[in-house]
């Protein structure tokens, strides 16, 4: 059972919201706008207060209150002012697609209004977080890059962190986390004055997040433990909560999930200090998992009965849901089966009266549909009737005709329209299926690379070491070779293994990272052949990706190339040329004897047959061509086609 992990994706607009002591720059504004007697002030205040880390219940009052102000002056700013505040509300909601409609149209308007450039780029920087919430990343980033280059025209140093910090946070949601650490480097260097970084823990939230994600625990640590300073310092209890929430993670995967508790209990308390429902309940589900993967029921079950209540008594039907579930696991780890069975049952029912309320809807307009049709042949009717009665028989017939075509046009217009919607949600779950097997192939190729690293390879080495104590000065001929044997083959396995957990730990490998392998290859061999020159020539402007598979069948491609040539050219100088550009080539050349008939049918030949069935199965194409002045020149390259 697994601690339920810590979803990134919903945390991009507290994490780029502007600094702040939170909680007493909202209890300011707040009073600020209570004891304000004009309107036009209290209004700035609003759209301020609406950045806040506010729960949406306790901002549609004021949301209100900015939308009257604004009926009241006429203005068309202060108009643009409470539909940016109304969109704050709307994605506070999770309702994107109608914060994203008003955030737009505040962009169009303010495009081209040089005289209020900083407005337009709060609008835009706005919709830029709107976009990544919708999961609309190329466009985030496009977005983002905008807001980048009119901060800088207007040398807005905040933001342009604010905007390197969002750019990166997109890529880590698309898992490039190498790229994003570049990013996060960028914003932590945009300047040298450390005011602009004093109270934007977020930042360094964000580099910790990319460090644990790499692997790498102790920068991940670090820098958590600098968010969470920060926070504290400057009481910002938005990032304080995504800090600690992180530094929970960072406990669980580097396998010290006793440590992630007391976190994630100041995590719902400052929830709930903060009054958003919706993230305490949430944050309620994720340490009752915690308790239920960590053999603590009866905290989990108390955590869940005080969660439910809330969601609950707030009407959040997916967090009751989310909260019920997490109850499940706690019941089934205390050995409650009737309790487990019973949670079964509710969630099973409160999935059904998800399924009924949208059968009800959809029954409810089809019988609309339905009505409607039936008045609209009632009317149909009676025109015909009185048609007929004043003698216009010929004329109605037409006009009804008429009617039932533009009818039939819009029901097959409505047919289309219901059937591309039916082939953009298959297609969409499509490719969430394919996501989740690329996910499950990316997570059973990383354990692979572990199970191989911590056990055969712990295996292999124990072996060569203990090799190494081993003296047998009174041994036979025979036995002294099958030891020294022996001793060949175990260093053999380390290095297969080595080879193989090399290319498994990656995504993806450079034809450069290709070559940086060979040459250590080479430098293991060298000693074994003096009298033999062996060099690797690179001609690489710009460096191809291969996939994990790839990489390894041509690494084996290589490595049994310069082993024929050594061991069967005779030849005195071998040259690997490795060329990347628009495309990739590699060349191994030998000025030896060259192939013959006999070895092509040989040993060497069985070896060429797995290195044509390697390069068959890449997709590449492989040859052995005479060198110019004798010797051979082995060539791979990918097909054309």
């Amino acid at each position: 059972m697994q601690y339920r992990k810590f979803h990134i994706s919903v945390l991009f607009m507290v994490i780029i919201m502007t600094a702040g002591a939170q909680t007493s720059v909202m209890d300011s504004l707040k009073l600020g706008i209570r004891n304000e007697g004009e309107n036009s002030k209290k209004l700035p205040l609003i759209f301020e207060l609406s950045e806040q880390s506010l729960s949406p219940d306790s901002l549609l009052p004021f949301v209100l209150m900015a939308e009257k102000i604004a009926v009241t002056s006429g203005n068309k700013q202060d108009a643009d002012i409470a539909a940016y505040c109304r969109a704050s509300y709307y994605a506070k909601k999770n309702v994107s697609d109608s914060a994203l409609m008003l955030i737009e149209k505040l962009v169009a308007d303010y495009k081209g209004n040089k005289a209020q450039q900083a407005l337009y780029l709060k609008f835009l920087f706005s919709k830029a977080k709107l976009l990544d919430r919708s999961n609309q990343y190329t466009k985030a980033i496009a977005q983002l890059v905008e807001v980048l280059e009119t901060a800088e025209m207007l040398k807005d140093t905040l933001v342009q962190i604010q905007s390197k910090t969002g750019i990166a946070w997109v890529q880590m949601e698309m898992g490039q986390y190498k790229e994003a650490l570049q990013w996060l480097h960028k914003a932590m260097n945009t300047s040298a004055n450390r005011k602009f970084y004093k109270n934007y823990g977020a930042l360094y939230s964000n580099i910790a997040s990319a460090y644990n994600s790499l692997g790498n625990s102790d920068s991940a640590v670090y820098y958590i433990n600098i968010a969470i300073k920060d926070a504290r310092e400057n009481d910002n209890l938005s990032f304080l909560a995504t800090a600690l929430s992180m530094q929970a993670q960072i406990f669980i995967d580097s396998k010290r999930p006793g440590l992630a508790e007391a976190p994630l209990h100041e995590v719902v308390r400052i929830r709930k200090q903060l009054e958003d429902p919706f993230y305490i309940v949430y944050d309620m589900s994720s340490l009752a998992s915690y308790y239920a993967s960590n053999n603590q029921p009866q905290k989990g079950i108390i955590l869940c009965t005080e969660g439910i209540a809330i969601a609950k008594q707030k009407g959040m039907t997916s967090q009751l849901l989310m909260i019920y579930q997490a109850l499940a696991e706690n019941y089934k780890v205390a050995g409650n089966a009737e309790e487990y069975g019973n949670t079964l049952e509710y969630i099973m029912a409160l999935k059904d009266s998800f399924n009924n309320i949208n059968s009800s809807k959809l029954i409810a307009e089809i019988q609309a549909g339905s009505e409607a049709r039936k008045k609209e042949k009632q009317i149909l009717e009676q025109r015909l009737v009185l048609t007929r009665k004043n003698y216009w028989l010929y004329g109605s017939a037409f006009f009804a005709l008429m009617l039932g075509v533009t009818g039939w046009v819009v029901f097959r217009n409505y047919r289309r329209k219901q059937h591309l919607k039916m082939q953009m949600a298959l297609e969409e779950e499509k490719r969430l299926s394919e996501k989740a097997v690329i996910d499950a192939e990316e997570y059973e190729r990383k354990r692979i690379a572990a199970d191989l690293h911590d056990n055969l390879g712990a295996y292999a080495a124990s072996l060569a070491s203990n090799l190494g104590y081993i003296h047998l000065p009174d041994a036979d001929e025979n036995t002294k070779n099958a030891f020294r044997e022996l001793g060949k083959n175990s260093n053999a396995i380390i290095s297969q293994l080595n080879d193989t957990i090399w290319v498994l730990k990656k995504d993806a490998l450079s034809i450069t990272a290709i070559s940086d392998r060979l040459k250590n290859f080479i430098s293991r061999i060298q000693k074994s052949y003096p009298d033999v020159n062996i060099e690797v020539k690179e001609e690489i402007t710009a460096d191809q990706q291969l996939p994990s598979s790839q990489a390894f069948h041509l690494y084996r491609i290589l490595q049994e190339a310069v082993n024929n040539a050594l061991k069967h050219s005779n030849g005195r100088n071998i040259i690997v040329q490795v060329s990347s550009g628009q495309s990739w080539k590699i060349m191994v050349q030998d000025d030896g004897v060259g192939m013959t008939v006999e070895k092509l049918h040989s040993s060497y030949g069985n070896g060429l047959l797995n290195m044509k069935e390697r390069s068959r199965e890449a997709g590449w194409e492989i040859s052995w061509e005479k060198t110019e002045g004798g010797g051979t020149t082995l060539v791979v390259r990918p097909t054309t086609n």
